[in-house]
């Protein structure tokens, strides 16, 4: 309704009060009606109307006191504004329940109260972390139980949200390991008028293996178990690394020696015991676990899940030291596709290449046929690193350089070199091959881009005799009784090898390897340089020559300039450095060099007087 009329009736007269807010007839001349206060706050109330000529204004508290605002009993209490009010101080418990506010003047009289609601302080409690499981969607995070008006929301990497209350929750789309973190929270509290500050971790915790080994008495346990995953296991085998079989592990089934570890599939759990270990047990082991889940109510085969185990003997500690693991070479085809590749025996958290340029690369999925390089290999989880480029140049050549960060220890890197050779089809493993007369050596070709088969092989000596050889020539019936093909080699995995069973002096210099490479139409060679160790130390003799040669010349000139110098700074360390003393000694060295001269020609007018 628009107009609300309501009579007050005193004993001297009646009054009657027109209200246009319909809020005010229905709550009372109150305000606020209902006021919520923290302990320690301050709490503000007065009439919702002003009374005109007003003689007095009587507070009566929840408790029963009466007082006068202009004569309060503490300084807890004291007027608000000109109106009937009151301001009541540092609000303790007590202080709950209904005020009365009573202004009277002109013989006229308005009564109102305000109902008030202590808060307590909150507690202050550490609250513990909020668990999210990565890739899940629709997730509601309930992050304050304590009723608000509105809280701010502060993600890490994101914007605030202001959230309207009463209960702060926000609705994740998707949880990624974006969001894990610190959050931080500004809670909108009734009876506070600061906000209160917040702060909650969240955690988002990914599907994973953990894996491990424990050492117990005569037994060593192995695990690999699937930790916040939805996925079941279907088969659990554990595979030494060094062998090509494996153990298909179940609970309850054992050879004597080997048995199931664990709780159970339905617990995630897949573990190996092996009773007694010995040598051959120790070292690096695969685990692989077969899984499946529920996918729009139909159980459906997920691809396998592997990891590696590093397992060392009991005895000797169980940190592994970190270790350059030995450098390998591999040959390409110029403008084919490169892979570069490397191992470990623990899985990786993450890998890199540095170029022979410095540059670096980090193999990533292949998305489509445009990419320039992208990853490959069984995964790093079994401790397979490798890139392909697309292309490769000459410029690729030289020692590439294989960094592995290990999944589960942080420190060094472990590094592995890899040479890598852009050449024909055809490439020589060695390019330089030292010799020794009267010793054997090998001459050893094969094809680039991996084995391929070769339709010929032949090799070209020195003192230009060509051989044509393969596997049918041994040294049992070698050319020339000194040439034969290099025995567990063979021309059609593209091996064109060459074994010299003793060197001439005429074996001596470059040799020619040359074949027709599978179905390639021009034929392909490489050149190899044999030396004799003589020749080294001749060459070695005259570096070191010249060497020492440099360093007396250099000894030499350093004395000579010495002397030199000596002779020249004595000339002027006896006088003073003035421009006048400076001028007096230049006079004495001309007069020198005079007498030097006048004496010189004297002694050449004697001689001539004597001669003649």
């Amino acid at each position: 309704m628009d107009l609300t009329a309501i009579a007050f009736l005193t004993c001297a007269s009646a009054v009657l009060l027109k209200f246009n807010d319909p809020l005010i007839a229905q709550e009372g001349l109150g305000w606020p009606h209902s006021l919520q206060v923290a302990e320690g706050h301050e709490a503000l109330m007065k009439l919702g109307v002003t009374l005109e000529n007003q003689e007095s204004c009587v507070i009566t508290t929840p408790g029963g006191v009466t007082f006068d605002i202009d004569s309060p009993p503490s300084n807890r209490f004291s007027r608000w504004d000109e109106t009937c009010s009151v301001k009541v101080k540092e609000v303790r418990e007590g202080d709950t329940g209904r005020w009365r506010l009573t202004a009277t003047g002109d013989n006229t009289t308005v009564r109102g109260w305000t109902e008030v609601h202590v808060i307590e302080e909150l507690p202050s409690t550490i609250a513990p972390p909020i668990i999210l499981r990565d890739g899940k969607s629709e997730v509601k995070i309930d992050l304050s139980t304590e009723d608000n008006s509105y809280c701010l929301v502060a993600k890490p990497f994101s914007d605030s949200a202001l959230v309207p209350g009463p209960i702060c929750s926000v609705t994740l789309d998707r949880t990624t390991r974006a969001v894990q973190g610190t959050w931080d929270v500004l809670l909108g509290v009734p009876g506070r008028m600061e906000e209160v500050p917040m702060r909650r971790e969240v955690v988002v915790e990914a599907e994973r293996l953990d894996v491990g080994y424990i050492h117990d008495n005569n037994k060593l346990h192995l695990y690999c178990n699937i930790l916040h995953t939805e996925k079941n296991i279907t088969f659990c085998r554990f595979q030494r690394t060094s062998k090509l079989f494996g153990y298909n592990v179940v609970d309850g089934l054992s050879d004597g020696k080997h048995s199931y570890y664990g709780k159970g599939f339905l617990r995630r759990e897949c573990g190996i015991t092996i009773q007694n270990p010995i040598a051959d047990d120790y070292g690096s082991w695969r685990c692989t676990l077969g899984v499946n889940m529920w996918e729009d109510k139909v159980i459906k085969e997920q691809p396998p899940m592997q990891a590696l185990i590093s397992v060392a003997p009991k005895f000797r500690g169980s940190s592994r030291q970190q270790r350059d693991i030995e450098d390998t070479t591999i040959f390409v085809q110029e403008d084919g596709a490169l892979l570069v590749s490397c191992h470990a025996d623990f899985s990786l958290k993450y890998c890199w290449f540095q170029h022979p340029n410095g540059s670096q690369f980090t193999p990533v999925r292949l998305v489509n046929e445009d990419q320039p390089f992208w990853y490959t290999g069984e995964g790093l989880a079994v401790g397979q690193c490798g890139i392909t480029f697309k292309h490769v140049t000459k410029q690729d050549s030289g020692i590439w350089r294989c960094h592995m960060g290990p999944k589960r220890q942080a420190g060094i890197e472990t590094t592995n070199n890899i040479e890598v050779r852009v050449t024909g089809p055809l490439a020589a493993n060695k390019r330089e091959i030292q010799a020794r007369i009267g010793e054997s050596i090998t001459l050893y070709c094969h094809t680039a881009n991996g084995n391929r088969p070769l339709y010929y092989c032949r090799f070209l000596s020195p003192s230009y005799v060509g051989l044509n050889i393969d596997s049918s020539v041994t040294k049992a019936d070698a050319i020339l009784d000194r040439f034969y093909f290099t025995p567990g080699r063979n021309i059609t995995v593209g091996d064109c090898s060459l074994t010299i069973s003793s060197v001439h002096e005429d074996d001596i210099g470059n040799w020619t390897c040359a074949a027709i490479v599978n179905d390639d139409v021009m034929e392909s060679s490489d050149v190899i340089r044999v030396f004799s160790v003589t020749e080294s130390r001749y060459q070695a003799g005259i570096i070191g020559g010249s060497i020492g040669a440099a360093v007396l010349v250099l000894v030499l000139m350093g004395y000579v300039f010495y002397k030199r110098g000596s002779t020249i700074l004595s000339l002027f360390k006896r006088q003073d450095p003035s421009p006048d003393g400076f001028s007096q000694r230049m006079s004495e060295i001309t007069g020198v060099t005079s007498r030097s001269s006048q004496s010189s020609n004297e002694s050449e007018r004697d001689l001539g007087t004597r001669q003649n």
